[in-house]
């Protein structure tokens, strides 16, 4: 699998998600599965004040979602999965053309776990704030042909979502919105009447991409299966950061990766300054700039770089 087909790209254009099917092989989903049942106590459940407040969102009342977000630094075997998810091969290309070259890790992942009739999460994210103002740090362009996400989630479905089940839902299209959104269907006020949320059917083995310019949220877990555990992994361009928790956690952890994950933990900082990125092949490629240039700028400012 390569770039998006001309189908995805007007697709995510349009829609601001596209679902890779059947990307992630069975073996590493057993194993994300078994890890995840391995460190629940690492887990911490919404309670008080982080409960979503939105009656639609939140269940039963009593259960709170589970958040856990230091997968990557579990013990040896249950991280190791984890971090061959920061460079599946079908979705490399993908994220070359929607973030570019170079992209990187930027918030740290987390894997959350919703129990049945657990609280789901409030709409959020979208291309304008509750004022109306533009949001440049989730926003999502077009131009020339070419797509720009300033800040992409990529999400790791570990059980079978049919719609209808709860779980992740997206507002298709609203990554273009000129206007906040209305309160009535921010809060769902009339759920029989709401044809506008997408419950997206996800099966074990996909993966969804979406920007995080698209308003999104999740329903109460209903499914068949005993809970819905997600994966999120949020990147960047190459020159963009939204999140800070790569200051304290990856240098540390890209000493213990393969050099086609630590690619992509690299802080932000623009391509022609000799950053490395991952081709479409998961080869490790690098923008390099002349020697005469490095010479110059050590010179002048002291420093490998300005």
């Amino acid at each position: 699998m390569g770039k998006l087909t001309a189908n995805q790209r007007y697709l995510f254009d349009l829609c601001g998600y596209v679902i890779l099917r059947n990307v992630i092989p069975s073996d590493h989903v057993t194993a994300a599965q078994t890890a995840i049942s391995g460190n629940l106590r690492r887990f911490k459940e919404r309670t008080g004040e982080m409960r979503e407040s939105t009656l639609a969102f939140q269940g039963d009342g009593v259960k709170g979602r589970l958040d856990c977000g230091t997968v990557l630094n579990w013990d040896k075997p249950y991280c190791d999965v984890f971090r061959k998810f920061l460079v599946i091969p079908q979705v490399i290309p993908v994220m070359n053309e929607l973030c570019g070259k170079g992209y990187r890790l930027d918030h740290l992942p987390v894997a959350i776990i919703q129990y049945k009739n657990a609280e789901g999460s409030d709409l959020h994210g979208g291309n304008v704030n509750e004022s109306g103002q533009w949001m440049p740090y989730l926003s999502y362009d077009c131009r020339y042909g070419k797509i720009s996400c300033n800040l992409l989630n990529v999400a790791i479905p570990l059980d079978k979502t049919e719609s209808g089940d709860g779980g992740f839902v997206i507002l298709p299209g609203s990554h273009k919105a000129n206007f906040p959104i209305p309160p009535e269907i921010a809060e769902c006020d009339k759920l029989e009447e709401n044809n506008y949320l997408l419950n997206l059917a996800l099966n074990p083995g996909d993966v969804l991409i979406f920007t995080e310019a698209a308003t999104h949220g999740a329903f109460p877990w209903r499914g068949a299966s005993e809970s819905r555990r997600t994966v999120f992994y949020r990147f960047c361009p190459p020159n963009f950061a939204y999140g800070r928790g790569y200051f304290e956690k990856n240098a540390e952890l890209a000493k213990e990766l393969t050099e086609q994950q630590s690619v992509v933990l690299q802080p932000p900082f623009v391509p022609k300054l000799n950053r490395l990125h991952l081709e479409d092949d998961g080869s490790v490629g690098s923008t390099m700039r002349s020697e005469d240039k490095s010479d110059y700028d050590k010179h002048v400012f002291d420093s490998d770089f300005y």
